[in-house]
């Protein structure tokens, strides 16, 4: 039977840094985020790529990847699948705040969390945070400025996929040029200059905003294409033709 969690958050879920009364957990979380091997996995990066677009659309700035932050949310996803619980504050009772905060980050943060089988893209992610009100405000919160990303894989555990996205309304100085970062967009070196290409997008997927000088195409069962639209996210693996602009096709020209 299919599991599913998803828990809407209490009101605006804005905190502000306090030191941790729970001088046990601190130390943990710190020691844990230390061991953190760093990195964003494909969905992550398009979890990233997408919530920022979205963020855009509404008029409001892109978030940048914070490193402590997304730390922080790396150690709360891994606890929720290994100690089976599902919650903002974890058995030694850490809090968003406290985690962040031993993780290096000490400005007020949000939090948005969920669990199941169903949320192992970061596309689902996304959509379902994007149909919770509560959630949904927390992505499209204007005051803050980084973000934290994390999804775990516990299989055997209560939930199996595991997300947590961590929001900050500070710079702390991190921009997630440490981390590994799954590589997005299209290897532009097998690319033909002013023709007709066909190629695979990267495993952390595109925005079709980012191409520059072609239009996006998706082939269709019939064969024909037909074009994707300039606010549309490809997912990674996807085959994508590219035609430059000014230059005209025969076919598939129907707006996707």
């Amino acid at each position: 039977m299919r599991r599913i969690a998803f828990v809407a958050l209490a009101g605006l879920v804005l905190t502000g840094f306090a030191a941790s009364t729970h001088i046990n957990s601190a130390s943990a979380t710190t020691a844990a985020c230390a061991a953190v091997d760093g990195a964003l996995d494909p969905e992550e990066v398009a979890f990233y790529l997408l919530i920022n677009s979205y963020r855009e659309q509404n008029g409001l700035p892109p978030l940048t990847i914070s490193s402590n932050l997304t730390r922080a949310s790396v150690v709360h996803a891994e606890s929720m699948g290994s100690r089976g619980f599902f919650g903002h504050d974890d058995p030694s009772g850490s809090t968003p705040a406290s985690r962040a905060a031993s993780c290096g980050y000490s400005h007020g943060v949000g939090e948005n969390i969920a669990a199941g089988t169903n949320w192992q893209s970061g596309l689902a992610a996304f959509e379902a945070w994007r149909n919770s009100p509560s959630h949904n405000a927390n992505m499209l919160d204007g005051r803050y400025r980084q973000v934290g990303i994390a999804r775990h894989h516990a299989p055997g555990s209560m939930y199996t996929w595991y997300w947590v996205t961590d929001f900050g309304t500070q710079f702390d100085g991190t921009d997630g040029t440490d981390l590994r970062l799954a590589s997005s967009g299209i290897a532009s070196a097998g690319l033909k200059p002013a023709q007709w290409n066909v190629a695979t997008v990267l495993p952390g997927g595109l925005r079709v905003k980012d191409i520059h000088g072609y239009t996006a195409w998706d082939q269709l069962p019939n064969g024909n294409w037909q074009q994707w639209g300039s606010a549309d996210f490809i997912p990674g693996g996807s085959t994508v033709g590219l035609l430059p602009i000014g230059m005209s096709m025969d076919k598939g020209r129907n707006p996707r």
